[in-house]
């Protein structure tokens, strides 16, 4: 990151003038290309960037579409001499333009994604969706417009930035629309706490513009969830799990210790005489999920209550023998 940054704020910066320049340049080159590839049979339709709104002849081109079908056309030999020399001299010159106009703008980019750091996107990441906006813009930049293409370029990249929080902010991906007024709630939470409000829940729809009944709602979601093999920290090698407090019902000692327990319980039981392991078994509960009472075995057996209480007693006080 560090040498990438480096690299960056080595590059110059284009003045209002030479972006000018730039902007025009690229897009009369643009239609050169489309022209030159329409005449080799390339429908328009083949060049459209993927979900673009058709605008009539003014929609915008993906240039990636462009640079590829001119290579494959280079390389396909059917070419004329002096309509080959004139297609590379086109595309090394398209090339150069867009990656001038891509370079001096980068900054803006990470500009950009510091105001959306988020613990749940790499910054690095949202740095090349940033990127991604960005080359969306140049392919639907109109210099004749009059605006600056940084003022344009600005709104690409946040929308490619917002988008990929989005995607991954959390494990259980909500509405684009929950997620925005979920940030307008924990902004005017600040805002708020800020003026020395109490950030209750009228406070925050008279902030927001939102009906309270929204935003009781919304403040009632699971917040993000998070990975247990996390770092705790970029410099750690320690994670969130190994901070975990230990639970009891899956502790692995405890579970090998009761299992063992059980099965030295199950043979002591095994030696006793048939009648006191029976007793034991209907009062335990030890063949089914259900105790019985005294007087239900002395039914079961034949016997009296007391007699199964006396069986009951001697089986127990064998039991403590076989332990000791």
């Amino acid at each position: 990151m560090q040498s990438y940054l480096k690299h960056l704020y080595r590059l110059q910066l284009l003045t209002p003038e030479e972006e000018n320049t730039t902007t025009c340049l690229l897009r009369e080159l643009e239609d050169k290309l489309i022209a030159l590839l329409q005449k080799r049979g390339v429908e328009l339709v083949e060049l459209r960037s993927e979900g673009v709104e058709q605008r009539g002849s003014t929609g915008a081109y993906d240039h990636g579409l462009i640079i590829s079908r001119a290579r494959v056309l280079l390389d396909s030999g059917d070419l004329p001499r002096r309509e080959r020399s004139n297609l590379q001299s086109l595309l090394r010159r398209f090339q150069e333009q867009r990656k001038k106009l891509i370079q001096c703008n980068l900054r803006l980019v990470i500009a950009i994604a510091k105001r959306f750091r988020n613990p749940a996107v790499p910054f690095i990441d949202l740095i090349q969706e940033g990127n991604v906006g960005l080359m969306k813009a140049i392919e639907r930049f109109k210099p004749q417009m009059g605006y600056r293409f940084s003022t344009y370029a600005y709104w690409w990249i946040q929308q490619e930035i917002q988008l990929a929080l989005r995607r991954n902010d959390d494990l259980v991906r909500q509405p684009a629309n929950v997620q925005d007024d979920l940030r307008a709630i924990y902004r005017a939470i600040s805002e708020v706490r800020a003026k020395g409000i109490p950030a209750s829940d009228e406070n925050l729809a008279r902030e927001t513009g939102l009906d309270l009944d929204r935003v009781q709602s919304l403040l009632k979601l699971p917040g993000p969830t998070g990975s247990l093999d996390e770092p705790v920290a970029e410099d750690q090698s320690s994670t969130r799990l190994d901070y975990a407090p230990a639970d009891e019902l899956y502790n692995t000692d405890e579970l090998v210790t009761n299992q063992e327990l059980a099965e030295r319980l199950r043979e002591a039981v095994n030696r006793l005489p048939p009648r006191q392991r029976t007793v034991l078994n209907l009062r335990y509960g030890l063949f089914s999920d259900k105790d019985c009472s005294f007087r239900v075995i002395g039914e079961q057996l034949g016997l009296s209550q007391e007699r199964a209480r006396q069986l009951h007693s001697d089986a127990l006080r064998q039991l403590r023998r076989q332990w000791r």
